[in-house]
């Protein structure tokens, strides 16, 4: 095949899959939210809308915004985010943060650079990034944060 068929098959093929990702429905992500779960939806005109999920068909999402049932079709929304906390990413800083720490102070000769150790910086890496990411983790539970749900 040379390249002007390829080019031509896949400019064909994008034509078929572009339209059909916007026929589908509400996305499962967005489906299994719980109720009373915290929402900020993006709309096409560049809007915000921040309320409270109560449930969601296949086209539909119904918020609670100042204690008002607010109807928005998938159709409009650009982008659907959900307030979470930032556990994960305080663990991997934690432990990344920490592990390295330990890894450097054992690999370089500790506190006291005149004595010699057994000490494996690998171990030290290792138990440090444990413990790091269980600090971290605590910190960032306690940080609110946006996930994405939506495309």
């Amino acid at each position: 095949m040379n390249r002007r068929t390829i080019a031509t098959f896949l400019a064909c093929s994008l034509i078929f899959v572009v339209p059909s990702a916007h026929a589908q429905g509400m996305p499962e992500s967005v489906l299994r939210l719980k109720p009373n779960t915290t929402l900020r939806v993006e709309t096409m005109s560049l809007s915000r809308i921040q309320g409270q999920f109560l449930r969601a068909t296949n086209d539909t999402l119904f918020l609670s915004v100042q204690k008002s049932e607010t109807v928005v079709p998938l159709s409009s929304m650009h982008a659907v985010w959900q307030r979470g906390r930032a556990t994960k990413t305080g663990a991997i800083i934690g432990g990344l943060i920490v592990g390295s720490a330990c890894a450097f102070i054992v690999a370089s000769g500790g506190f006291n650079p005149d004595e010699t150790t057994d000490d494996s910086p690998v171990a030290a890496g290792v138990s440090g990034a444990v413990l790091g990411g269980l600090l971290g983790g605590l910190i960032g539970a306690a940080i609110p944060k946006w996930h994405r749900r939506y495309p």
